[in-house]
């Protein structure tokens, strides 16, 4: 789920601050209201342009760019020097950038690497399989493989969003 979450922090800075940079990887799109002060649109279709915009990346598909929404990406799966963007709708697109590219690009956002071979989306994250062989299973039903040394630490992250 996302939210957009608007801020006074006139009293309290520091708390916000320190909140902030605890929680950056979480964090999207950060910005403050005197940057949108001065707009010809509204206050908030301004806000939702920029966040959108912090949402879009280019990728390169031989052929041609793709301008893609994050957002709509459930998984990104390596192909060797290649990767594979699978899509929410059940598109891929293969793309001539590698996965270890797609892991820098997507720092901070909401997606984590659980194995050499697959970078998932966690907001389609359904169930994590522990034991001998880990899996993920996505709400699409696909189930990819996790490195059993980041085990420990997936589940520490989703104890961490239990609410």
């Amino acid at each position: 789920m996302e939210r957009i979450i608007i801020i006074d922090d006139n009293n309290c800075k520091k708390e916000l601050a320190d909140f902030l940079e605890a929680n950056k990887e979480h964090i999207r799109f950060n910005s403050l209201v005197t940057r949108f002060k001065s707009s010809p649109k509204g206050f908030f279709d301004e806000l939702v342009t920029e966040y959108h915009e912090h949402d879009k990346l280019a990728i390169n598909s031989n052929q041609h760019i793709d301008i893609i929404h994050t957002s709509d990406i459930t998984y990104i799966e390596s192909l060797g020097t290649r990767s594979g963007l699978h899509f929410i709708n059940e598109v891929v697109i293969e793309t001539v950038s590698s996965i270890d590219v797609f892991e820098e690009k997507l720092k901070g956002r909401n997606f984590i690497r659980i194995h050499d071979r697959y970078i998932v989306n966690f907001d389609y994250f359904s169930k994590l399989n522990v034991g001998k062989n880990p899996t993920v299973v996505l709400v699409n039903g696909n189930t990819l493989p996790v490195n059993t040394v980041l085990t420990d630490w997936i589940l520490s992250y989703l104890e961490k969003m239990e609410t």
